[in-house]
């Protein structure tokens, strides 16, 4: 069952009172975000190459929904060799019309218009991609990144998510423990925000692990990889967030008030 995304929300107070005039403060979460077209979304149409693409296309284009089982196909992995010539074929422009290989630096090349279920793909099964595909930008509440955090790491690929939620007024001690569903978390920048000491401790709580059996082995669950947390300004964090913060056994730097990194 596919998970729905992870949307930071804020609870809206209003205060009542019942026939015993007893004063009643009731919350109420906020509705769900409107739907947004993600700028990758392409209405379904008909293939427009002028050609007859190679199986390796076709085979991607099957892959594309399985970004996460693509590692029992085994650690073999493709070598991706860019075109010497405008008339060459290249997979990358097949599958992504947007990309030219050619062009200088790909400055003009948007990554977020590319599926980011497609360029898990690409990144499992190719190496010596172009330097445009090493790091993709997604919304926290993007419909497929759940998805992207259930790929487990390899000795070839493992993907790394640096998120930043500095000023955010969604992320307080309550909502924080959304981002349990971001397994490969490393680094996090709540700075400025309501996160406070108890916040912290709730995350490091919700680190756990799968009950395995004879066919799989435990796996971890939540942010273990979480090396870099920065907390500057935010006022409700105190000396006691020490004991949380060594739950995370990577955790190694830490900026908090006053804003200078401490080592772990």
């Amino acid at each position: 069952m596919a998970q729905p995304p992870i949307v930071l929300w804020t609870a809206k107070a209003h205060l009542t009172s019942d026939d015993a005039c007893t004063t009643i403060l009731q919350y109420q979460l906020a509705s769900p975000p409107s739907a947004t077209q993600a700028p990758y979304y392409r209405p379904p149409s008909a293939p427009t190459l002028s050609y007859v693409p190679p199986l390796v296309y076709f085979c991607i284009k099957s892959l594309l929904g399985y970004p996460d089982q693509v590692y029992l196909l085994g650690p073999a992995r493709l070598l991706y060799s860019q075109p010497t010539g405008g008339h060459d074929f290249d997979i990358l422009q097949a599958l992504i019309p947007t990309y030219r290989p050619f062009s200088p630096n790909h400055r003009d090349f948007d990554l977020r218009v590319v599926d980011p279920r497609l360029w898990a793909v690409l990144a499992q099964i190719y190496r010596d991609l172009p330097t445009a595909f090493r790091e993709y930008t997604l919304p926290l509440s993007d419909v497929h990144l759940p998805l992207l955090q259930a790929i487990p790491s390899t000795d070839h690929f493992s993907l790394i998510t640096v998120l930043s939620l500095a000023k955010c007024r969604e992320l307080t001690d309550d909502t924080v423990l959304e981002l349990r569903h971001l397994h490969t978390l490393a680094a996090l920048d709540a700075s400025v925000t309501a996160l406070g000491t108890w916040g912290v401790q709730r995350l490091a709580r919700s680190l756990s692990w799968t009950d395995g059996d004879e066919e799989q082995r435990p796996e971890r669950r939540g942010p273990w990889g979480l090396r870099v947390l920065y907390l500057r300004d935010c006022i409700n964090v105190d000396d006691k967030i020490f004991g949380s913060l060594s739950s995370f056994p990577l955790l190694s730097v830490v900026a908090s008030v006053p804003a200078i990194p401490i080592l772990l």
